[in-house]
């Protein structure tokens, strides 16, 4: 009759059990030792006594998002290039960022660190605003045509935004 595996819940190890390992640790004991007071695997004892040894912390690493692969100072000059200019895209930034470093940076880097120091992506401004003179010409046009019913029928506007849901529209957007 072969025997069965008996399977253990996973459960996290707690705070309480990561400052009791250190503590045990710090104290001499071996992971052995630690282990069978605890009541933890041995390789999760010696990884949290690594850890607190390395960086001088047992929490538990977030693994939401992959590592940041730029610096600081990559960030300032990525945000100093869309400020000074404000017609550049990202991906002209991030050629100019690998020229620099000579390691690849992709645009989504890019947006992100312009996001987070307050930039936000706007198309380029292609008309010019009205002048006073432009509103009060108008504001007479509309004044002459107000009593139209039918004839609005006619009409077709075409300073309307374009608005595509379906694909990418392929409109260059600048910082």
């Amino acid at each position: 009759m072969s025997r069965k595996k008996q399977r253990s819940t996973f459960n996290q190890v707690s705070e309480f059990d990561r400052g009791r390992i250190v503590a045990y640790r710090d104290c001499g004991l071996s992971f052995r030792e630690i282990d069978s007071r605890v009541g933890r695997n041995q390789t999760t004892v010696m990884r949290i006594c690594d850890r607190w040894m390395q960086e001088g912390m047992t929490d538990r690493r977030g693994r939401s998002h992959p590592p940041q692969c730029t610096t600081s100072r990559e960030d300032s000059r990525i945000v100093r290039m869309a400020v000074t200019d404000r017609s550049v895209t990202l991906r002209t930034v991030a050629q100019h960022i690998e020229s620099v470093t000579y390691h690849s940076v992709y645009a989504r880097t890019n947006r992100r660190c312009l996001q987070q120091s307050g930039l936000s992506a706007r198309r380029p401004l292609l008309g010019l605003p009205l002048t006073q003179n432009h509103r009060r010409l108008r504001r007479q046009w509309c004044d002459e045509r107000r009593m139209w019913v039918a004839e609005w029928n006619e009409v077709i506007f075409t300073d309307e935004s374009r608005i595509c849901l379906q694909h990418h529209d392929g409109r260059i957007r600048v910082w």
